[in-house]
């Protein structure tokens, strides 16, 4: 599946747009090609001919900072990729189906279903901890829970498929 990274008009990541998402911003006007990338090049057919999909496109309207920060929203896909699949109490990997989010503050007692409230934890620590505090329970975090970064959760789509072209881009990979 070809992707396309959206940047914007200071040429700083904005995200991974799938290339129908793409095309119709290039077709609105809303962006411009800024990379083909020859190892990546995909060529579409369309009834008027064929469309090479850019690799790299850039938005021609301005955002916000703000705007792109705050769109993260919260996924337990999203904590765990935060915390590397680690139980957040005792350091155990966990599988991709086998660990659960808990609430460091539980909901029973005010806790809000948020990055900063929640981690990624065993069944066995999830179950010792229950309904009390980690203090409560005698168990420790790792690392204080926090609002994941655009780098954190890129770097990890990025494995499947990280263009050459785009490192000029992101900062960090």
């Amino acid at each position: 599946m070809h992707r396309a990274l959206l940047i914007d008009r200071n040429y700083m990541a904005l995200s991974i747009i799938p290339w129908k998402k793409a095309v119709r911003l290039l077709v609105k006007g809303k962006a411009e090609p800024v990379e083909t990338g020859s190892s990546t090049a995909v060529i579409v057919g369309t009834g008027s001919g064929a469309f090479n999909i850019p690799s790299i496109i850039r938005l021609l309207v301005t955002i916000p900072w703000k705007a792109h920060k705050s769109r993260m929203k919260f996924s337990r896909k999203n904590v765990m990729i935060r915390d590397d699949h680690t139980c957040q109490y005792c350091g155990v990997k966990l599988g991709k189906q086998g660990g659960t989010i808990d609430h460091v503050i539980p909901r029973a007692r005010g806790g809000q279903t948020t990055y900063s409230n929640c981690v990624a934890s065993c069944k066995s620590c999830n179950n010792k901890k229950a309904d009390k505090t980690p203090e409560q329970a005698g168990l420790k975090l790792r690392e204080k829970p926090k609002r994941p970064g655009f780098i954190t959760l890129y770097k990890h789509y990025l494995k499947e498929y990280s263009p050459e072209e785009w490192t000029d881009y992101i900062i960090g990979l």
